[in-house]
């Protein structure tokens, strides 16, 4: 009996080995661009030093709710979306202005947007 269980559990896994292949749509060269945000840090203006600093400018964040049976808009994907922007002049800091609600927004059922300063420290 213990060896019909053994060579069973063998031919089990030699069939389980064959020559798979993972296909994906994430691009291995651009694979820094898919994450951007993680490297911008979020903090308060008080933790900004204004000689170290440098201000790149006024950044906006969007989190849109497009149809009836999708979640109501997050903060935390407005702020990641800024967090993107930022990234995208070189950013390294933000600072979160305000987040506030779009009234009556174009193309969304909901919209939150979230504004902030973008810099780039040297550390």
């Amino acid at each position: 009996m213990r060896v019909f269980l053994i060579m069973a559990l063998s031919s089990s896994l030699i069939a389980c080995s064959g020559n798979y292949s993972f296909n994906t749509n994430v691009d291995k060269e651009n694979f820094e661009n898919y994450l951007p945000a993680t490297e911008v840090e979020i903090v308060n203006d008080e933790q900004i030093d204004p000689l170290q600093a440098e201000y790149l400018g006024i950044v906006e964040g969007l989190s849109c709710q497009e149809k009836a049976n999708q979640a109501p808009p997050q903060k935390v994907d407005a702020r990641n979306n800024l967090r993107e922007q930022a990234a995208g002049i070189g950013a390294n800091v933000v600072t979160i202005q305000q987040c506030y609600p779009i009234e009556e927004p174009a193309a969304c059922i909901a919209m939150l947007s979230c504004f902030g300063k973008a810099y780039r420290i040297e550390k």
